[in-house]
């Protein structure tokens, strides 16, 4: 991972994980290599629920790569728009990501990874994606 990359991963992180403290949600970062497949935690009434948090160099960027079929609850994709007012955010459940992803590809070199495209397109009023954008509210659901 370049330099680049990782700086951009962990703001994707800690702006989610803002956004979360600032909805009033008890929230953590993941602590080391042990949690695979989730970022943050959050405690949900009773339950804990995890969250995958991918983050792309919006709008240069339009593609989300990654074994995004299990291992979360929640998938949040942290637009990065550094030229850009504020990140966008498109939340997501586990169960609602798999509809948004490339087939699977046996020729790929890590198997098991698949893509989410982002685009304009998809985020306008009626695109596929834009129910999601900024959606906090599907955590909760």
């Amino acid at each position: 991972m370049t330099d680049a990359a990782s700086y951009s991963t962990a703001a994707g992180e800690h702006l989610v994980l803002g956004q979360l403290l600032r909805l009033g949600v008890s929230a953590y970062l993941a602590q080391g290599p042990t949690q695979k497949g989730w970022d943050i935690i959050f405690k949900l009434g009773s339950d804990l629920k995890t969250v995958q948090v991918k983050t792309i160099g919006w709008p240069k960027e339009k593609a989300v790569n990654g074994s995004l079929t299990a291992g979360f609850d929640f998938l949040i994709v942290v637009l990065l728009d550094r030229d850009g007012p504020h990140p966008r955010y498109l939340i997501l459940a586990a169960a609602d990501v798999e509809q948004y992803l490339s087939r699977e590809n046996p020729e790929r070199k890590v198997k098991g990874r698949r893509t989410l495209t982002v685009s304009n397109h998809k985020l306008e009023t009626g695109g596929t994606l834009q129910k999601h954008e900024n959606n906090w509210s599907i955590l909760c659901s």
